[in-house]
């Protein structure tokens, strides 16, 4: 939803619409992994009022992953990049290190994509 000067009537809206037909529809907010990430990209900082929803608040986070992609709050690349390379680069220290035990290729290859 679009918060525009600070008018959060919108999103407020959306977010109760949401919480409604959650339970219209027999399902239950597990509100201790509920997640909010606000995205900014205009000069000015409104504080935003926390979601509150089942008397709890949703906490705000500067990053999050969702189905193995990172995302941050400024959409920038660099967090999920990093992580891409972090999971490759300690792969490829097992992968040579499995090599130096003389383990055969297809065997390299099954631990390549379980791991």
């Amino acid at each position: 939803a679009c918060v525009w000067n600070g008018h959060e009537e919108e999103y407020r809206d959306l977010t109760s619409a949401f919480c409604v037909w959650s339970k219209e529809n027999c399902l239950i907010l597990n509100t201790t992994k509920t997640k909010e990430m606000v995205v900014n990209f205009g000069r000015f900082k409104h504080p935003l009022q926390l979601v509150n929803t089942a008397g709890v608040d949703i906490e705000v986070v500067q990053t999050y992953t969702y189905l193995g992609v990172h995302l941050d709050n400024k959409l920038d690349r660099s967090v999920n990049t990093d992580a891409l390379y972090k999971k490759g680069q300690s792969r490829h220290v097992f992968l040579r290190r499995l090599r130096s035990f003389n383990v055969r290729n297809d065997m390299l290859y099954l631990f390549y994509y379980t791991v």
